[in-house]
Parts: structure tokens; sequence; C-alpha cells
């Protein structure tokens, strides 16, 4: 049995398309190239050391590094892209209201584990 894609399980959750699982789809692949982003930018070593630094604490209290906000402003922006309402993420203290209408709402942590970096 071949191994499945990312592509071909959407593709097959799509099924009879509606809107909801429209919306599912295309939040997904849009997480997917969000994270696609960040892994680039951290496998360019010598730059993507430069967010190594810490800038505080995030809404949990833990360290935040450049590279914690860096990765959330990137998956903020994809999410900005896919139907979403809200967007929560652990380096923002408050929920981002992105468009009342849409039926689907985000709760993330862009990059767990940047403490080993």
């Amino acid at each position: 049995m071949p191994a499945a894609t990312l592509d071909a399980f959407l593709n097959s959750y799509l099924g009879q398309p509606d809107e909801f699982r429209s919306a599912v789809v295309t939040t997904v692949r849009q997480l997917t190239q969000a994270a696609i982003k960040v892994r680039n930018t951290i496998n360019q070593g010598v730059l993507g050391a430069a967010f190594a630094e810490t800038r505080g604490a995030n809404a949990d209290g833990d360290v935040q590094k450049d590279l914690d906000v860096f990765s959330d402003d990137i998956f903020l922006d994809a999410m900005r892209r896919a139907p979403v309402a809200l967007y929560a993420s652990e380096e923002l203290e408050q929920p981002v209201l992105l468009d009342r209408q849409a039926p689907l709402a985000i709760a993330i942590d862009p990059l767990d584990g940047s403490s080993n970096i």
C-alpha cells in the first residue's frame, strides 16, 4: 500500500464538497505552507540562529524568542488567507479576530520546543 500524502488525504476528506469541509481543507493547506516557511527559515542555519535571541515572556510565561514571534507572524498571516474567525496563539495575550463570518477558530503553539534552539 503506497504511503498517503497530505494532499491525497485532504482530497479524500473533501469527498462531496461542502462549505465546512472546504474550509477545513483550505485552513490545513495554509497551515502546511506556513510550517514549511518556518522550517525553511530554521534550516538556513546561521540566519535561523539570528532568531535565537529572547524577547521576554509569552502569554504562558515561557521565555519568548525572536523565532517564536517570527513563526507566529507566519502562521497568523497564513490564517488571514484561510476561512478562520479567531486566531489564538501561545505567543499572544489575546486571540485575534480575523473574520467574524468564518466557520473556524485556530489555537496554536506556532513553534513548540523553541527553547531547544
